[in-house]
C-alpha cells in the first residue's frame, strides 16, 4: 500500500473513531386496515416500505416509527386521507409544521454507504403531502417510518408512494405504482399491470407476469424472467438490463446508458439510445420487426440460425457487417446499406450517428 493511501485510509479511521456515538432511538408502530374496493394509496416520505400478499379481505399496513425521543414519535400519524383525485390514502403523516429537515441513516440497500455518509451524507428535497421537505442522512432531527403493507390476494388498484427508501414489493398482483423520489426498487413475482416511477435509483424486477414499466431520471433497470404483453423501459442515465423475456413488444429508451436483452423471445423490439451500445439476443421465430436508433454506439443483433431477415442500415460512420454467410448484399450506389436473407420475414432497420452494426447467429 502507498504511503499516500495509508495516510488517507488512517485519516478516514481516525474520522470513524473520532464521530459521536449514534443517539439512542426510540419506537413506535401504528397499524391501519383498510376495505380494498376501490384504487387507494399507501403514502410515506422515508424509510422502507414492504408490499407483500396478506391473508384477508383488507389491506393492512403497519408503520413503525423510529425517532429520536419519544416526544418526537407521538407526533406522527397514521391515517386514511383523501389523496390524488380523492382515492382513499393511508398516509405517514409527518409533523412539517414543526420541522423541515428529517433523517433518515444511509444504508446501502438503500443506495447510501457507509464511507458515503462518513465524508459528508446526502440529502433530498421533495414534496410530501403538498409541503416541501427535506431528507438528510446527516443532519435534522431523526424520523422516519418502516412500512409493512399486507395486501388481499386478489388483483387490486393500488399506488404505493415511498419517497426516499426502498421499497420491494413480492407475490401481490394487479395495477400497481411503485413511486419513489430517492431509492431502489426490487420486485418479485408480480402479476397485472405493474409500474415503477423513480427520480433516482436502481429497479430489480424478477418473475412478473402480464405487463412491465419503468421510468427512471437515473438509475440502472434489470428486469428477468418475464413473460407477457409488453415491456417499456425509460431511463435518463443508465442501464437497462432484460433476460429471459417473453413479450410481443420492447421499448427502450435511455439518455445514456447501455441496452442489453438477451434470450428474448419477442415479436417487436424499440430501442433509442442517445449514447451506449445495443445488444438484442433472440430466441424462438416470433421476431417481427427490429427498430434501433442510437446517436452513438455499437449495436449487435444475435438472431436464430434459422433466421429470415432484411436489415437496413443508415449509418454516419461505422461498419455493417453479417456472418451469416448466405446473406445477401443490399448495395445502394455499390455501398452495401443491408443484408437480405430467406424471405426476409424479420424487417430491420439501425439508424446510428456512429458505431457499428454486427448481426449474427445468437451464441
Amino acid at each position: 500500500m502507498s504511503r499516500s493511501l495509508k495516510c488517507v485510509t488512517l485519516s478516514l479511521l481516525a474520522l470513524a473513531v473520532a464521530a459521536p456515538a449514534a443517539r439512542s432511538e426510540t419506537t413506535r408502530t401504528l397499524k391501519l386496515e383498510m376495505a380494498a374496493g376501490s384504487p387507494f394509496a399507501v403514502e410515506n416520505l422515508a424509510g422502507k416500505m414492504r408490499v407483500v400478499q396478506g391473508s384477508g379481505d383488507k389491506v393492512v399496513a403497519t408503520a413503525v416509527i423510529h425517532a429520536e425521543s419519544d416526544e418526537i414519535a407521538k407526533l406522527v400519524r397514521f391515517e386514511q386521507v383523501s389523496g390524488e383525485k380523492g382515492a382513499p390514502t393511508l398516509r405517514v403523516i409527518y409533523p412539517t409544521d414543526t420541522y423541515s429537515t428529517f433523517r433518515y441513516p444511509a444504508q446501502a440497500e438503500d443506495g447510501g454507504s457507509w464511507l458515503g455518509s462518513l465524508l459528508g451524507g446526502s440529502s433530498t428535497s421533495t414534496e410530501y403531502a403538498g409541503k416541501r421537505v427535506k431528507v438528510s442522512d446527516k443532519g435534522g432531527v431523526l424520523l422516519y417510518a418502516d412500512l409493512e403493507v399486507r395486501l388481499p390476494r386478489r388483483a387490486l388498484e393500488a399506488t404505493f408512494r415511498n419517497l426516499i427508501g426502498k421499497i420491494e414489493g413480492e407475490g401481490v398482483e394487479g395495477t400497481l405504482l411503485f413511486d419513489a423520489a430517492s431509492a431502489d426498487t426490487e420486485l418479485t413475482n408480480l402479476r397485472g399491470k405493474i409500474s415503477v416511477d423513480t427520480g433516482s435509483g436502481d429497479v430489480h424486477a424478477t418473475g412478473i407476469d402480464g405487463n412491465f414499466s419503468a421510468d427512471c431520471g437515473s438509475g440502472d433497470i434489470e428486469l428477468s424472467e418475464f413473460t407477457g404483453e409488453g415491456i417499456d423501459c425509460d431511463v435518463g442515465s443508465g442501464d437497462v438490463s432484460l433476460q429471459n423475456v417473453v413479450a410481443r413488444r420492447i421499448n427502450v429508451d435511455t439518455g445514456s446508458g447501455d441496452v442489453e436483452v438477451t434470450g428474448a423471445d419477442v415479436e417487436e423490439f424499440q430501442a433509442d439510445c442517445g449514447s451506449g451500445d445495443i445488444t438484442l439476443m433472440a430466441r424462438g421465430e416470433r421476431l417481427a420487426r427490429v427498430s434501433v436508433d442510437s446517436s452513438s454506439g455499437d449495436v449487435w443483433l444475435g438472431l436464430g440460425p434459422a433466421a429470415s431477415f432484411e436489415a437496413v442500415a443508415d449509418m454516419s460512420s461505422g461498419d455493417i457487417t453479417s456472418r451469416y454467410p448466405d446473406a445477401e448484399p443490399i448495395r445502394d450506389d455499390g455501398e452495401v446499406v443491408g443484408y437480405r436473407r430467406g424471405s426476409a420475414r424479420t424487417k430491420i432497420h439501425v439508424n446510428t450517428g456512429s458505431g457499428d452494426l454486427l448481426i449474427e447467429p445468437g451464441r
